[in-house]
Formats: structure tokens, sequence, C-alpha cells
């Protein structure tokens, strides 16, 4: 039937396809070759849209303002700079600060002698620096504490005693 129909056209007579062996025979290979370029544009607008949808969905959620202060101390902190962070729902840890990203960061812990990473929202603070060594709890501490400690003690003894020696005169 197509023979028929472009055999007679002025384009196709000079062409080579018109000296073809069979004219059906040639269009039957082009019709393949159509069908794959079809599957393959077909295939390209699907793998380019699951690309823009995982990256839509591996952009990090905006940080609470908690989160951002604690982003931002972390920021200013020099690698090896010693700190000591408060992780919610547990004890203070001290160690070097390591390295951070847009989710938390990374000290090494000085007690357990191994990299911790936490996120910004597992910590409800972090120092600089650290107190030093307690040779009893074998453990770092945080002097500060250690010394509002003492002075509270030391202010409620010496109380007792002034009191104590009043109520003798």
């Amino acid at each position: 039937m197509f023979d028929i129909l472009m055999s007679n056209h002025p384009h196709f007579e000079g062409s080579a396809l018109s000296r073809s062996y069979n004219f059906s025979q040639a269009f039957q290979l082009t019709l393949p070759i159509i069908a794959k370029r079809i599957a393959v544009k077909g295939l390209a607008a699907f793998l380019i849209s699951i690309l823009a949808l995982i990256s839509n969905a591996q952009q990090p959620t905006p940080l609470s303002k908690k989160e951002a202060a604690i982003k931002r101390k972390v920021d200013q902190l020099a690698p090896r700079a010693p700190i000591s962070v408060v992780p919610i729902n547990s004890q203070e840890e001290y160690g070097q600060f390591v390295s951070s990203n847009q989710e938390g960061f990374t000290f090494y812990d000085a007690d357990r002698k191994a990299e911790v990473t936490l996120k910004y929202a597992e910590v409800c603070k972090i120092k600089n620096g650290y107190g030093g060594y307690n040779a009893a709890q074998q453990r770092h501490t945080d002097r500060t504490k250690t010394i509002v400690i003492v002075l509270a003690v030391v202010g409620a003894l010496g109380g007792l005693i002034g009191a104590a020696a009043a109520a003798k005169n």
C-alpha cells in the first residue's frame, strides 16, 4: 500500500528508499526505532521526576530557635576545642569538638574515648571548655558546678556554726 502512495511522490522517486528492494520492509524497520525513541524519552522524563522528588525530600527541615542557638554556638568552635555538652535527659559529657554539619555535630568524648555524634535537637546546652578530671568519679567534671556546691555547703555550715554560737550567748 505504501509502495503505491509513495512511488508517485516527486521527492520519493530520487531517494535511496525508492531504490530499495521493498519499501514496506524499510518502513517496518523505522517503526521500532520510533518506539524506542518514545520509550527512552518517557524513561528520561520519569527519572527526572523521581530525581526532583528525591532532592526535595532531602532538604533539611528548618531548625527551631533552640536548635539554631546551639548551631550558632557550635559554628563558633574551633576544631579540637574543649567543650561540655549537656544532652537532653542525659548526663553532661566532656570532650573535644571535631566537626559539624547542618543537622548536628561530632565531638570526641574524653571519658568514653570515642567520637559521639549528636543532632542539635538532642542537645540542651553546649559550653566552651570543661573543668578537669575527678579521680573519685573517674570522669571529667565541670569545676564551676563543683565550686558552687562547695561554697553552698561551706556557707550552710558557717550559718549553722554562727547560729549555734549566737544561741549560746
